[in-house]
């Protein structure tokens, strides 16, 4: 499936919406949204780095999905840099706040760190 031309809204405009309240960018078709994050599970397997930086940009248009951050938080986790998958989990902890495993995952991480204060909060 092709996008439509001149369907994608310029990065600018993306950084104003607040997707929690008004779903996937207006300018950004169904097909372009499934292209972009396509392509990064496309080298999950092979290239893990290579596919960071395509999960990287299908958070930036479309930054509640939690298919993305939860890749995004488990990338980190996987290469040991607990302080930058903190946000992630956190973020998904905010979008489903009922799902005690984004506020374990957060704690794990606070706790391989040696934050042992927030992680006992979680």
């Amino acid at each position: 499936m092709m996008p439509a031309a001149g369907c994608l809204m310029p990065a600018a405009n993306l950084s104003s919406v607040n997707y929690l309240t008004t779903g996937p960018p207006s300018g950004l078709c169904p097909a372009c949204h499934a292209l972009t994050l396509c392509d990064g599970s496309c080298f999950r397997l092979d290239e893990e780095a290579r596919s960071l930086g395509y999960y990287q940009d299908a958070h930036r248009a479309w930054p509640v999905n939690l298919d993305v951050i939860s890749w995004l938080g488990a990338f980190h986790v996987r290469n040991e840099v607990y302080e930058r998958a903190i946000p992630y989990f956190e973020l998904a902890a905010a979008i489903q706040p009922q799902e005690v495993k984004w506020a374990l995952m957060t704690a794990s991480c606070y706790r391989r760190i040696g934050s042992y204060g927030p992680a006992l909060k979680r």
